[in-house]
């Protein structure tokens, strides 16, 4: 295995050391390359007043005065989303909003053999039943003729999604997608976290702060200076020279931040003496530890702002309260890189979810003996957002759904979420079992740039794990569909850098129905259309073809063995929530002994290791490396240890433990 340890940046160690930052946490950002401010402030300021203006969407003020004529007329909405946890929690963080409003709301979603997004076959259910307006999420943004469909059936529709647009928008009156706008920087947003955005600025929309000009005034380098903001987007910033420049430009609302925090600073003095309107004078930041040390006046001011306006919006706080928990669980479940704006998301969701704001979850996590108070985003991807799937994918997600719209749900349907997840279980492992001696043969027809496989035993529910699980052993995307009735669904995972939804692209002619993310898609096409599938496979199976090494691991950290304790573990706590694109750091430390160890599984494949570090002692586990280390170990060998540090919690007991990742004998 290739092991990379990236030079670090001894600038830009020592000047945030000297800000109080932990060196530990500063090689894994430095060696991760996020080293400027920016980066900086996703990892130790993870607040809500950095969440992008939902103003970003260019027709979302479109779509909020068509849903208020709906609430004033009392018209049927129908909101339609997708079968997994992503889906099932933007529909509940809309269902319920829009209740809570005095809407009409009724909702959908794909049940059975229904596929992916609307259909004709699903609006021709909906006939006679009086809607006029559908709001889709997480999905939408390729239906054009079905939302076609409805328009001719004088329904509206507002698509909230973040899947890959085609070349062709549908014709809704309304489309919320970061893909489908230039202002979003980073836009590769759950549609739960793109549905919070979307309630959070109705909350604004509809609020006395709406298309009104606000200014922060402060001082930067003995300059006064205002930043001017409308609908939470800066518009200007202004220098000022003299006092009467403030009246001049005319704001609606003033606030003033006093980075010193001085009652009689010249800032202070100069507000006083103007004749304008101030909305919350600011004498302290946000409570945040590292905005004291943050150099940067504007953004500290701006978070203050921001922070001032927040608490004046009507049931924001509630809202926060109730939907960042279920923003939390889509996001993570989508496998969305945590960073940015998805860090915020996950971060805030599981600072509430920890506070009992979402009973029904919590009840779920003590019947399957995960402690509330303690979950990680592990335990949320591994263990709940899987039970959570389970209902969608075999057949039935609105079991997930009334779980999630109810918070106060009683034991039975848990019960009923945990056994439809062990038939899940049981179904992926038959079909992986199977099809794991035959990838190698599978591959060598493509050119062993990919791996197809499709039969009638699979379930279409288990496509998308199944891959997953499968791609973890080979160097190439695992394609897998299962039959049902007329046509192929299937999913696509594996380990490349090329888009699989501009994959697909390439077969739009063949395909019914397709879409997804970079690294995670889905498709569907007629069985008449299998050998032409099969050929379009071989024929671009060459886009897959430089993703052949094994991807290399990249050291975080040096740790010495003196500082190999557990305290280690809480440092690296600072850099939670883990997940894509912010991985459990990867720790590296030489030279270290092994006083004992035992075999483990039920074939004893796998290694648990004691080594010889003091006060502390360490137990490593290295997966699948039983008969390896055997042959190569003696009592003598020291080892030079590549690996992550966890948690074990069993029988009420929590240890840390060392996941060994490589072992390189010295």
């Amino acid at each position: 295995m290739k092991i990379i340890k990236k030079e670090l940046d001894i600038n830009f160690i020592k000047e945030w050391m000297n800000n109080g930052i932990n060196p530990i946490i500063l090689s894994v950002l430095n060696r991760r390359e996020w080293k400027n401010e920016e980066d900086l402030l996703d990892f130790f300021c993870p607040v809500i007043e950095r969440i992008p203006s939902p103003f970003l969407f260019k027709d979302i003020i479109t779509a909020y005065k068509r849903i208020e004529k709906a609430i004033l007329n009392n018209e049927k909405i129908i909101v339609f989303g997708d079968r997994d946890v992503d889906g099932i929690t933007s529909m509940v963080i809309l269902i319920n909003f829009l209740k809570n409003l005095g809407a009409i709301v009724e909702w959908d979603l794909p049940i059975g053999e229904d596929t992916y997004g609307l259909s004709q076959k699903k609006i021709i259910t909906w006939e006679n039943k009086g809607y006029s307006l559908c709001i889709t999420v997480d999905c939408g943004i390729t239906n054009i003729e079905e939302i076609n469909t409805l328009k001719k059936n004088n329904i509206d529709t507002i698509i909230i999604d973040h899947h890959q647009p085609l070349s062709s928008l549908p014709d809704a009156i309304s489309i919320i997608n970061p893909k489908n706008e230039n202002n979003f920087l980073f836009n590769n947003i759950a549609a739960c976290g793109v549905t919070f955005l979307f309630i959070f600025g109705y909350l604004f929309f509809r609020s006395s702060f709406f298309d009104k000009t606000i200014a922060i005034i402060f001082k930067e380098n003995d300059k006064i200076i205002y930043d001017v903001y409308k609908n939470l987007i800066k518009i200007k910033s202004v220098k000022l020279e003299k006092n009467e420049d403030i009246n001049k430009n005319g704001c609606d609302y003033y606030n003033f931040y006093n980075e010193n925090n001085h009652s009689a600073d010249n800032l202070q003095k100069l507000i006083s003496k103007l004749d304008i309107k101030i909305l919350q004078p600011i004498t302290k930041i946000y409570n945040n530890n590292f905005l004291t040390f943050l150099n940067n006046v504007p953004l500290k001011a701006k978070i203050s702002l921001f922070n001032s306006i927040f608490k004046k919006i009507e049931t924001f706080e509630t809202i926060k309260r109730q939907f960042l928990p279920l923003v939390m669980l889509g996001t993570i479940a989508d496998l969305m890189p945590l960073i940015k704006i998805n860090r915020i998301f996950v971060y805030s969701g599981l600072e509430y979810f920890k506070n009992f704001t979402t009973p029904n979850i919590i009840k779920l996590c003590e019947q399957i003996n995960i402690d509330p108070m303690d979950v990680t985003s592990k335990d949320i991807g591994w263990t709940i957002c899987p039970l959570l799937n389970a209902p969608g994918r075999m057949g039935d997600a609105s079991v997930a759904l009334d779980f999630l719209i109810n918070i106060n749900e009683d034991k039975k349907i848990i019960e009923e979420i945990i056994c439809i997840n062990k038939k899940r279980q049981l179904a992926g492992n038959k079909i992986y079992k199977k099809i794991l001696n035959e990838i190698d043969n599978n591959k060598t027809y493509y050119n062993n740039n990919l791996a197809f496989f499709y039969s009638e035993e699979i379930n279409r529910g288990i496509t998308g794990i199944t891959a997953t699980k499968l791609a973890k052993h080979t160097t190439c995307p695992i394609i897998i569909a299962a039959k049902e009735g007329d046509y192929y669904t299937g999913s696509i995972r594996g380990k490349t850098d090329y888009h699989f939804v501009d994959f697909l692209n390439k077969g739009a002619d063949i395909l019914s129905q397709y879409g997804g993310h970079k690294k995670a898609a889905g498709f569907r096409f007629h069985k008449e259309k299998l050998d032409s599938f099969k050929n379009f496979l071989l024929n671009n199976s060459y886009l897959f073809s430089n993703e052949k090494e094994e991807d290399p691991l990249y050291i975080d950290a040096e740790i010495p063995v003196k500082y190999l304790n557990y305290k280690l573990l809480s440092i690296l706590k600072i850099l939670e929530p883990f997940g894509i694109d912010n991985i459990n750091p990867i720790l590296y430390t030489q030279s270290l002994k092994i006083s004992s160890y035992t075999k483990m599984g039920k074939e004893k494949q796998h290694l648990k290791i004691f080594f010889e570090t003091y006060p502390t002692p360490f137990v490593g586990i290295f997966w699948d490396k039983a008969e390896w280390f055997e042959k190569n170990h003696n009592q003598y060998s020291k080892y030079d240890v590549i690996y992550q540090l966890e948690t074990n919690k069993y029988n009420g007991q929590i240890v840390i433990q060392m996941i060994i990742l490589d072992l390189q004998k010295r």
